[in-house]
Formats: C-alpha cells, sequence, structure tokens
C-alpha cells in the first residue's frame, strides 16, 4: 500500500481551498461525496473499497454519536427487515398503518424499546450466527427468529481494509455549501474479522435498526427503509486497525 501517494492525493484536494457541494445542500452525505468527488472516485453502492482499496469517511460524519461501518441485511429471514418492522415495531404516531422500528442493539446489555419490549444482540460463537433476542420486561425471550451468519457479516467487513478520514469545514458561498480539508487521519491494517466479532460481542459495535417512514415527497407515508447498520462510536475506531497515520 503507498501511503505516500494517499498523502499527496489528500494534500492536492487540501490545496484546493472551498469545494461546492456535488449533492443537493440538504444531503448530509455531501462533504464526503465532495471530497471523493475531486478524488476520482464515482458515488457508489458497491462493496469494493474506495480509491485503491480505501474506504472514505468524513469527520463531520464522526462528529454524531456513531458512524455506520457497513449496512447488512440478516441472513434469515430473507426478508428480515420487514420481519423486524412487523413485529418489533409500533405503529407510526403520523401514519399508523405502518409500523415504524428504531433502535440501537447492543450485545452486552439489553435496550428497553418503546416501553414494551428488550431487546439484544447474541453472539453465538458455537453456530456462528448473531441473534437479535426479544424479550418482554422480565427478560422471558419471545422470538429469536432474526439472525446474520458470521459469513455474511465478515462479507460486509470487506470495506474496512483501510479506512480515510478528512475533517471538512462548511461555508456557505453565496448560495452554495462549499467544504474544504485542513487535516486526515488515516487508519491501516484492518486487524481481521474475529476481531470485529470480538469488539461486537463486547458492545463497542452495536446494530442499529432504521426501520421508518417517508415524511416529504412523492413517497410520503410509505415505508422507508434507511439501511440497518453495523455501527461504532468515532472514540473507537482505532480498535478496527493496528495503524493511524496523520496528515496536516
Amino acid at each position: 500500500m503507498d501511503h505516500q501517494k494517499i498523502k499527496n492525493e489528500f494534500l492536492r484536494i487540501k490545496s484546493l481551498g472551498f469545494l461546492a457541494n456535488v449533492k443537493s445542500d440538504s444531503n448530509d452525505g455531501g462533504a464526503g461525496n465532495t471530497f471523493e468527488h475531486h478524488l476520482g472516485v464515482k458515488e457508489n453502492n458497491l462493496r469494493d473499497a474506495d480509491f485503491e482499496q480505501f474506504e472514505v469517511k468524513t469527520k463531520k460524519e464522526l462528529s454524531k454519536a456513531h458512524m455506520t461501518l457497513f449496512s447488512q441485511k440478516p441472513t434469515y429471514p430473507s426478508d428480515g427487515d420487514n420481519y423486524m418492522r412487523e413485529h418489533y415495531g409500533i405503529p407510526d404516531e403520523e401514519f399508523p398503518n405502518i409500523n415504524v422500528f428504531r433502535t440501537s442493539i447492543y450485545a452486552h446489555r439489553w435496550s428497553f424499546v418503546y416501553n414494551q419490549f428488550n431487546f439484544k444482540i447474541d453472539v453465538n460463537h458455537n453456530e456462528k450466527r448473531v441473534y437479535v433476542l426479544k424479550a418482554d420486561k422480565d427478560l422471558n425471550i419471545l422470538d429469536n427468529s432474526v439472525y446474520w451468519d458470521f459469513k455474511d457479516i465478515i462479507n460486509g467487513t470487506k470495506k474496512l481494509n483501510n479506512l480515510f478520514v478528512v475533517k471538512a469545514d462548511e461555508k456557505t458561498i453565496g448560495d452554495k455549501v462549499h467544504f474544504q480539508y485542513p487535516t486526515a487521519s488515516v487508519f491501516i491494517d484492518y486487524i481481521g474479522d474475529q476481531n470485529f466479532i470480538n469488539l461486537l460481542a463486547s458492545g463497542v459495535i452495536r446494530y442499529d435498526n432504521r426501520l421508518g417512514i417517508y415524511r416529504t415527497g412523492a413517497k410520503t407515508g410509505l415505508a422507508h427503509n434507511h439501511g440497518g447498520a453495523f455501527r461504532i462510536a468515532p472514540k473507537d475506531v482505532g480498535q478496527l486497525f493496528r495503524t493511524k497515520i496523520d496528515i496536516t
């Protein structure tokens, strides 16, 4: 891996100053998309990592409580997201004909959701599966139908081989949002899949359900699956990698 090439390309983009947002100003991913645009990486949803096996994130994204590592639908049932919406969710207040289910689930503790049920992740090393457990208020298990096979989770980690995190400053010039990129951190040498599973089991990595509803536009009132995702706190990202390089 040519670390100097990565550094030089970042410094080139930094020297360009404030760059116009390549997305609509209402898009949360504009800072990252703009950096990727100038890096020569097309926006995509493929599993291959960005920029010569680097995944690109912005520190603007990392300013949130948790950052998304990757989205992954359950292995079983085949429509696991919809199963969780219908069996774990509650009717939306504005559109009660549609259930919503938004919560964070950990392996090291229960999450009490909607003042009704407890949810938890169970990392089963013997079966090589990660289960979603639904329990009542007394922690009696009611449902453990939904799970991921380890191999499907590991398939999702392919984008984590290396991580390029850039700081994004924002300024409106005229009527358009612009970004500049003063610093970056490069995380390299992904430790491995067993480490990922261990971090999930210890609660460092969590799973977020984001089964909501469209509030505006042509799809208003329809179910919206924002994509269930494995997520991590920014301060813990380094636990996935052996090496961090800061660029200024």
